[in-house]
């Protein structure tokens, strides 16, 4: 596979603008939507859109093709920008200079994240009490594949460890927060169980409130004057069924209650002989049936992020026998799934980036592993060269170079790294 100049898969070149009219306020979008469109600036191109989206690749590309068809979008070349609306005549007195713009509330450009990221956190945050689908990004009937890269996609922006040793200031809680519901999400999600009583809370309707003016009838109904006309009895019937009704429905959200309960300790009492796996299933099912108890989603990301370490090494483990073993597809699998809990480790990113590489997989996916790797440690040598060689296999002298030269400055003695250099 060869990649464009941009470093992408190709065709990604095509420019879309917001159409002429379109108020982006008045749409109705889902948190990753509402990111995509306030990245759309007339002057980034599709294959960027694909790497910055809180989505899929196929699912940017659905969702731009949508909006052009609903007259949101149009598409431009790379650069072009709407024609400029007529100026008005030049007067004598010359034009101000324009006075900069003022940081947005709650935007601090001091802080060690960028102003357009710390917008993209408050956009965000105020979106966390949507239904799990929607903070994903996701559609409601959404297969696991598609639950599973869009947490990926979202947890490589909102990760905290992604933010280690920088100064956020109040973000950092922020952060935290869109994490957490993220994670809440994919795994209530991602879990048949739990995601079969999430769907169930969702499609159940509140029971019918009795109608205001029977409830006074009925009761006034033995204090009718004298000559009175008697009470309807199909009114009677139906304020019944009503209280009938809600009282069913009150049961069983009282039989929720106690069973969420249940998986609530039983979680707990696993979780302190860690048993990291059974303690995280119990709480996510403690969730899916009491939605609204906050201790149980307290509790949940500790007690997910310890079933994470667990599933990650037991997935490395695995991974490495398939290495040594010389089978290297199902190693390349294993690790890239194990990447899946361990965003952030620049080792494994390194690791799958030269499997893949090696391979002759997915030289788009290699890279990408491979600049990780780089972005979370960028005074390792090695990791420059494996980048170098990647940019050298897809064909991209210029960036091959600038990483091999990086890798010779960081490590002059690698002689590896020359080589390639002079190949160049």
């Amino acid at each position: 596979m060869r990649l464009g100049k941009d470093g992408s898969s190709g065709g990604g070149e095509r420019v879309p603008h917001l159409a002429p009219g379109c108020d982006p306020a008045s749409l109705s979008l889902t948190p990753a939507e509402g990111y995509l469109l306030s990245r759309i600036d007339g002057n980034t191109p599709l294959s960027l859109l694909r790497q910055i989206a809180a989505l899929p690749a196929a699912d940017v590309d659905r969702t731009l093709e949508r909006w052009v068809k609903e007259g949101v979008l149009v598409w431009d070349k790379p650069g072009a920008r709407p024609a400029p609306q007529a100026s008005a005549p030049p007067t004598s007195t010359p034009p101000s200079a324009p006075r900069p713009a003022a940081p947005a509330p709650g935007i601090d450009p001091s802080l060690d994240l960028s102003v357009e990221m710390q917008q993209r956190v408050i956009d965000f945050e105020a979106c966390l009490d949507r239904p799990y689908h929607e903070i994903l990004g996701v559609a409601l009937d959404a297969d696991a594949k598609a639950i599973k890269s869009a947490y990926f996609g979202l947890s490589k922006q909102f990760h905290p460890d992604r933010y280690f040793r920088r100064n956020l200031g109040p973000y950092a809680a922020r952060v935290e927060r869109i994490f957490k519901k993220v994670l809440e999400a994919y795994e209530l999600l991602s879990d048949p169980a739990t995601r079969v009583e999430v769907q169930r809370g969702l499609g159940a309707e509140a029971p019918p409130a009795p109608a205001s003016p029977a409830a006074p009838a009925a009761k006034a109904a033995s204090a009718a004057p004298a000559g009175a006309p008697p009470p309807d009895p199909a009114a009677a019937r139906r304020l019944r069924a009503r209280l009938s009704s809600l009282g069913r429905h009150h049961r069983a959200q009282q039989e929720r209650r106690l069973k969420a309960k249940g998986f609530f300790e039983s979680g707990m009492a696993a979780f302190k002989k860690e048993r990291w796996l059974e303690a995280a299933g119990s709480v996510r099912l403690a969730i899916a049936f009491d939605p609204d108890n906050e201790s149980y989603r307290s509790a949940f990301s500790d007690v997910q992020r310890k079933a994470h370490e667990e599933r990650a090494r037991a997935l490395l483990k695995e991974a490495d026998g398939a290495f040594e073993l010389s089978d290297y597809k199902d190693a390349l699998r294993l690790y890239e799934e194990a990447l899946h809990y361990r965003a952030f480790d620049a080792e494994l990113s390194h690791k799958t980036g030269r499997l893949a590489w090696k391979l002759g997989a997915d030289l788009r996916k290699a890279k990408e592993y491979a600049m990780a790797a780089c972005e979370l440690a960028p005074d390792n040598a090695l990791y420059h060269r494996t980048l170098g060689q990647i940019y050298k296999a897809a064909g991209l002298a210029a960036n091959a170079k600038r990483e091999l030269q990086t890798a010779l400055r960081l490590d002059p003695k690698d002689v590896e790294a020359r080589q390639e250099l002079r190949a160049l």
